[in-house]
């Protein structure tokens, strides 16, 4: 399959390789020799992931590169909470990039983000469960803090186009919808529990 190849860019691709199957999203702005090897690789890469039976995606339009398992093999499984804050980051990064050059990445604040709970009546996750939660999105090539002190309100983060793969969601209208889906399934949450503590009491 490679044997056309020079041994320098064998362990090019091989380095690659490892490293999308490790971490699925790469963001040329984090990673550009990697992301410039994959451009030069790019007819090796799909032949080899579909070999795997699975999509390799290089959007050069985004500058990020994207590949899963069509059988949902390397799949990451998230907690409610962490899928709640991957639709709210989602969403704020739907609404904003409309904004900003298509070269450019959308910015919110941890204050915007608790605001956007706010607005849909979702608890907010406390301090050591968001910072785990923005340690995970940052790990995928998700978002970036450009700040030390994550969990200040004032806390920037730069949110990356992979949002738009590791999320599938055609228009905001239905962000909205998956999010008060959330919603109804915690006033449910609550409402059994209020039903048992009054039943408690009797």
């Amino acid at each position: 399959m490679f044997e056309q190849l020079s041994e320098q860019d064998r362990e090019k691709l091989r380095d690659l390789i490892n490293r999308l199957l490790n971490v699925n999203f790469l963001v040329k702005e984090l990673e550009r020799e990697h992301y410039q090897n994959a451009r030069k690789l790019r007819p090796y890469l799909d032949e080899f992931f579909k070999f795997l039976n699975w999509d390799f995606q290089l959007d050069e339009r985004h500058e990020c590169i994207y590949v899963f398992s069509k059988e949902g093999a390397h799949r990451l499984r998230l907690s409610q909470e962490e899928s709640i804050a991957l639709l709210v980051l989602r969403l704020i990064y739907q609404e904003k990039r409309q904004g900003v050059l298509l070269t450019a990445f959308p910015l919110t604040t941890k204050y915007e983000i608790r605001a956007k709970y706010e607005t849909f009546r979702l608890p907010f996750p406390g301090k050591t469960r968001f910072l785990e939660t923005i340690k995970l999105f940052t790990q995928y090539k998700l978002l970036q803090s450009l700040d030390d002190e994550v969990n200040l309100d004032e806390c920037r983060f730069r949110l990356f186009h992979t949002l738009l793969y590791a999320l599938d969601a055609d228009s905001i209208e239905r962000i909205h919808e998956r999010i008060r889906a959330y919603d109804l399934e915690i006033d449910e949450e609550e409402l059994l529990y209020e039903m048992d503590e009054t039943a408690s009491a009797r």
